[in-house]
């Protein structure tokens, strides 16, 4: 799957958008007010601490490419691969994303 699932819920083709070029502005529109993000064991909540978070991921220059998307109840499962500066690179993630009532990313989970 080379580019972005066009099935994929508008916030999370942002997100993915926003991860491959390192902006972090569409955070506070992308995510609800409240959402949390748990990435390597830290957890982060609120827009502003998200796009601090998409800030700093970004020094490393990753770049997402979707490999295959999961529709779940409540949730989809976004399976990846992460090139970048980084020794571990490539790395296959899952981005688990939930959505609020408006569209917007609720929570998101990064795993291995």
């Amino acid at each position: 799957m080379s580019g972005i699932d066009a099935s994929l819920a508008p916030a999370i083709r942002a997100y993915v958008m926003a991860a491959n070029t390192g902006d972090s502005s569409v955070a506070a529109a992308i995510f609800a007010a409240e959402a949390q993000v748990f990435d390597e064991r830290e957890h982060r909540v609120g827009p502003q601490e998200i796009a601090r978070w998409m800030d700093a991921s970004h020094r490393v220059r990753p770049r997402l490419q979707i490999l295959g998307v999961q529709q779940r109840t409540g949730k989809v499962l976004l399976d990846s691969l992460v090139c970048g500066d980084f020794s571990a690179s490539p790395q296959t993630l899952r981005y688990t994303f939930r959505l609020d009532s408006q569209g917007r990313i609720a929570r998101l989970d990064v795993s291995r």
